[in-house]
């Protein structure tokens, strides 16, 4: 691993820690910076990252969630 990925790695490291483990689609997809509506067109087409729908109108994401599934997403430069 090059040291401008341990950099990148660490620097997403720090930054997932002022996000709360448990998040709202505002905040996951802040955390992600990608729009509601992205995650909720994948929501619906279920091809996103794993959610929670605890009632009808809530859904939550988990930090760790998302992270996992962007990792899965990774290309190979």
């Amino acid at each position: 691993m090059s040291v401008d990925e341990l950099i990148c790695e660490l620097r997403t490291a720090i930054e997932a820690q002022s996000f709360p483990e448990i998040m709202t689609p505002a905040q996951a997809a802040q955390f992600m910076g990608v729009s509601e509506d992205y995650l909720r067109d994948h929501r619906k087409a279920q091809s996103g990252p794993p959610y929670s729908q605890p009632a009808t109108k809530i859904v939550r994401y988990m930090r760790s969630d998302l992270i996992n599934w962007l990792n899965r997403s990774r290309v190979a430069a």
